[in-house]
C-alpha cells in the first residue's frame, strides 16, 4: 500500500518528469554514496549493501522462486534484465540518502525506480529499502514491480500495485490480503476501474484505490477462467504496446457486470 511502499517511474521526457535532486541534467552520481560494499547475485537481482549477508538465506531462494511463479502464472517471458537492489543497514541511513538522491519522493519503507540511463538504452530497475522487520514483504513487493518492467513496455499504475499487492505475501496466502478483504466487505466497496485506470501518478492513490486495485488484480488473476484469460491477453499487449489502452473494455466482453463480479468474488474468498 502506499503507506509502506511504493514505485516512481522517471519518465524520459515531459513536464511531469521527476529526476534525481542532482541539480544538473548531466549529473547522474548521487551527492551520497549508497550501499556497494558487498553485492550478492540471486537470480536477476544484484543485492548492494554495506553488510555482509548471508548468501545461503532462505529469502534469496524465496525471491527466486518468486520470479519463476510470477512469469508461470501470468504466461511472462524470463529476463535477463538485472534489478538492482540496495539494501541499507537500518533506517536512517536509507532515509538519509533516500532525502539526499529523491527529495521529492515521500518518506516511504522502500521504492522501486525505473531510471533512464543518461547515455540512452534500457532503463536501469532499482530498489532501495533497509534491512528491517518488513524486508520480507518489502523485497517481494518492490522485486514484483521490477520483474513486471523488466518484460512489459508499460505497465498501467493500477494494475502495477494491484499485482504487487498479491505477490508481496507469501505463496501459501495465494495472494489474499485479509486486511483488504475485511475493508472491501465491511463496505463502502464500490468499484470503479475505469476511473481507477485514470491514474497515473503515486500520490492519486490511497488506502482505498490500492485496496481496489489488488481486489481487480486478484478476480482476473484467481477469478474466473474468462477473467484471467482477460488478464493474460492485456498482459500480453502490454509487451508490445506503449502506453497502454484501457483493460476494461476487454474485460466487459468477457464477464457481463464486473463490477457485481468482483463484489461476489470478494464476498467468496476464504
Amino acid at each position: 500500500m502506499i503507506y509502506r511502499t511504493t514505485w516512481l517511474l522517471i519518465l524520459l521526457a515531459g513536464c511531469n518528469a521527476l529526476r534525481p535532486n542532482s541539480g544538473t541534467e548531466k549529473e547522474t552520481t548521487p551527492p551520497i554514496a549508497g550501499p556497494g560494499k558487498f553485492h550478492h547475485r540471486e537470480s536477476q537481482y544484484v543485492f548492494y549493501s554495506d553488510f555482509r549477508l548471508k548468501e545461503n538465506l532462505p529469502l534469496f531462494k524465496e525471491l527466486g522462486d518468486l520470479r519463476e511463479q510470477i512469469c508461470r502464472d501470468l504466461k511472462l517471458p524470463d529476463s535477463n534484465t538485472v534489478i538492482q537492489v540496495f539494501l541499507f543497514e537500518d533506517q536512517t541511513k536509507y532515509e538519509t540518502f533516500m532525502k539526499a538522491r529523491y527529495a521529492e519522493l515521500p518518506v516511504r519503507r522502500a521504492f522501486f525506480i525505473k531510471q533512464p540511463k543518461s547515455a540512452g538504452g534500457p532503463s536501469d530497475l532499482l530498489v532501495y529499502t533497509w534491512w528491517g522487520e518488513h524486508i520480507r514483504q518489502d523485497l517481494r513487493h518492490e522485486l514484483t514491480h521490477g520483474i513486471l518492467h523488466s518484460v512489459l513496455k508499460d505497465v498501467p499504475l493500477w494494475l502495477d500495485e494491484g499485482i504487487a499487492e498479491i505477490y508481496e505475501l507469501p505463496p501459501e496466502n495465494n495472494g489474499i490480503n485479509t486486511g483488504h478483504v475485511e475493508l472491501c466487505r465491511k463496505g463502502p466497496f464500490n468499484p470503479d476501474l475505469a476511473k481507477l485506470e485514470q491514474l497515473s501518478e503515486v500520490k492519486q492513490m490511497q488506502r482505498p484505490e490500492y485496496r481496489e486495485a489488488w481486489a481487480w488484480a486478484h478476480f482476473l488473476l484467481r477469478g474466473t477462467p474468462e477473467s484471467k484469460t482477460v488478464l493474460l491477453n492485456y498482459l500480453q499487449t502490454l509487451r508490445q504496446t506503449q502506453p497502454a489502452a484501457p483493460l476494461l473494455p476487454e474485460l466487459r466482453k468477457a464477464v457481463s457486470s464486473p463490477n457485481e463480479a468482483l463484489v461476489e468474488h470478494v464476498r467468496r474468498i476464504q
